[in-house]
């Protein structure tokens, strides 16, 4: 479904289960209606951070040296402008996840809804729940957090650039890249850039990282749901 990076099976198998348990009348129709109203909003988000992931890794490989060098504030906006919308369908997708995991145990939403959400309704609902583990923020999400939210509140993230030349044979190939500040909220002259040296490769990989939650996740609901007959779980 979203080759090379994740094929979401255990989505699509939801999805399938969905569907023969409202043909069959086994989930209220609150709780299918919410299920459309999300899952594929969530969906589409992703798409969409597939399709700015792709734009952005195209600009960095096929702009010329020469347009960068001699118009490097429009190539650092078009840069960023990938970034940001990334992080922002990214962030989006979490926020709705937590949503869309809520009304399959029909657990009325709070107000605001955010990753956490999901786990802290659950764990105060039905304590020791199997589900709560896989609800536990990702080992990357506070750094994903960190450059989401400086990006959506404060600064550009994107505004150093590195030019190399890579040789091989009698070929030559000039690559750009974006490296992500160690601290995004560090004046722009005091940032320094070891930890994520490639914009693009850290994009690619919170994505597939992101994706594979998700999978885990729907798998997990999909289980339960197959082994209830019936929503909610």
């Amino acid at each position: 479904m979203f080759s090379p990076y994740h094929r979401m099976a255990h989505s699509q198998r939801l999805q399938r289960t969905i569907s023969d348990f409202h043909e069959n009348g086994n989930i209220p129709e609150p709780i299918f209606g919410q299920h459309k109203r999300y899952h594929y909003s969530l969906l589409h988000k992703l798409k969409s951070a597939k399709k700015h992931l792709e734009n952005l890794q195209d600009v960095l490989e096929n702009t010329e040296v020469s347009a960068v060098v001699g118009n490097s504030n429009d190539f650092i906006n078009e840069v960023n402008m990938h970034i940001d919308s990334f992080f922002y369908c990214c962030g989006s997708v979490m926020d709705i996840l937590a949503r869309e995991v809520l009304i399959y145990y029909n657990i009325p939403l709070p107000s605001r809804v955010y990753f956490r959400t999901a786990r802290e309704q659950i764990n105060t609902l039905r304590p020791g729940d199997v589900i709560l583990p896989r609800l536990q923020d990702p080992t990357w999400e506070q750094e994903f957090k960190d450059y989401r939210n400086s990006l959506t509140h404060e600064v550009l993230i994107g505004t150093n650039f590195n030019i190399s030349v890579n040789a091989d044979g009698g070929r030559s190939q000039t690559v750009i890249v974006y490296p992500l500040p160690d601290n995004p909220r560090a004046d722009i002259e005091a940032r320094t850039f070891r930890t994520n040296p490639n914009a693009f490769e850290y994009c690619k990989t919170t994505f597939t990282r992101l994706l594979t939650l998700i999978n885990t996740i729907y798998g997990e609901i999909n289980t339960r749901a197959t082994a209830n007959g019936s929503f909610p779980i």
